[in-house]
């Protein structure tokens, strides 16, 4: 069993850069490639990487990584591979296969020949996850250009999934989207935040985290855990570097549904960052801090306004948005802007300048954070 590894972690197309910047903030050293990020890893990096990217998706280890042209010579190769040192025989083991542009194109053969080297190499079947298996292995399996990869995924769940989010609301804003427009805007943890379209609470529970120094994935169950490469005692001392402080700054969350305020204020009881948001139901034109009152002097507004492509579809939007940014102008220079848009038209009708910062998907619909000018690019 070797100390080190190759580690892939994954990121929504367009994150790059903030996953980039995640892994140099916790000291690993890491090279982009398209969809995430690659580095050098052994088992205290890779359970820093899942307990603290909050841009990431999945880190997956490859076991390896050959030519393929047939079902027969994939089971071969596998049986050859160090199952023992990366599973355990009490843990379920989850199969996903794909496959581009390759020979072997048969996803459910693919899965069936991974099954029985893991069987050959335990001497019995492996146990198949069930729904309600809480920890299980996954093993994933890529065929690109005939060109097969197999991989062990560290965390049993996508790393966006934190846990806190039970309830989602209407068109829920992914985790890692939220983050990433966080980092976008380059919002300090010293100056105010709003978000006053919160729906589920996801950005304002995000910034929380960031300002209150909690890793995104303290609710999951540690990394590795699931196969034979767990290290109690790497996971302990990750844990004891934690150091929780106090918010410095306010941040508030509003929304004018009742339901939507009512599952943000659930949502960050169970993230553990309730204390640190102000949450209360509010028009966009009725927002206390919009109102001029008691509107803190710096700060940003991060928001994932309606599309009105999924929510509310036969509204017109035009005028939410023109109220949007003629509030966000009155609360003067010192407040910046971040807006996740998938219409163009309506983030102008805001009449701010705003900079595109990053593309992705979300929900199958292209979206773009633009945010305010920086001093150095007006």
């Amino acid at each position: 069993m070797t100390d080190s590894f190759p580690v892939f972690v994954t990121c929504l197309p367009g994150l790059e850069p903030f996953l980039l910047q995640e892994l140099k903030h916790h000291h690993i050293e890491a090279q982009a490639v398209p969809g995430g990020a690659t580095f050098e890893g052994n088992n205290e990096t890779v359970m820093r990487a899942c307990l603290w990217l909050g841009t990431a998706s999945q880190v997956l280890i490859p076991l390896v990584e050959f030519r393929c042209r047939a079902l027969g010579e994939l089971q071969r190769k596998a049986m050859e591979l160090p199952w023992r040192d990366w599973l355990l025989p009490r843990v379920p083991v989850a199969l996903s296969s794909r496959s581009r542009r390759s020979r072997v194109y048969h996803t459910g053969g693919i899965s069936e020949r991974i099954y029985n080297a893991i069987g050959t190499a335990f001497g019995k079947d492996p146990l198949l996850a069930k729904d309600n298996d809480d920890i299980i292995a996954n093993v994933v399996t890529r065929f690109h250009e005939d060109v097969c990869t197999i991989y062990v995924e560290a965390t049993p769940t996508p790393l966006h999934r934190r846990g806190y989010r039970l309830d989602g609301r209407k068109a829920p804003l992914r985790e890692d989207i939220a983050h990433a427009l966080v980092l976008a805007s380059n919002w300090s943890p010293d100056t105010a935040m709003l978000d006053p379209f919160c729906g589920s609470g996801t950005i304002a529970i995000e910034a929380a985290g960031l300002a209150l120094g909690l890793p995104p994935g303290r609710l999951r169950e540690p990394a590795l855990q699931h196969t034979a490469r767990f290290d109690i005692e790497a996971w302990q001392e990750l844990q004891s570097e934690t150091s929780p402080r106090e918010p410095a700054a306010p941040i508030a969350a509003s929304d004018r549904d009742k339901g939507a305020v009512a599952a943000t204020k659930t949502n960050a009881e169970r993230a553990g960052v309730q204390h640190a948001i102000e949450v209360g139901q509010y028009a966009l034109a009725a927002q206390p801090w919009l109102e001029g009152t008691d509107t803190p002097k710096r700060g940003a507004i991060i928001t994932n306004a309606p599309f009105g492509v999924r929510v509310s579809k036969s509204n017109n939007l035009l005028p939410l948005y023109q109220t949007l940014g003629h509030r966000s102008k009155a609360l003067g220079a010192d407040w910046s802007m971040m807006i996740l848009a998938h219409d163009m038209r309506l983030a102008r009708r805001t009449g701010l300048e705003l900079k595109p910062r990053f593309t992705t998907k979300h929900g199958g619909l292209s979206v773009t954070a633009m945010g305010s000018l920086q001093p150095d690019e007006a």
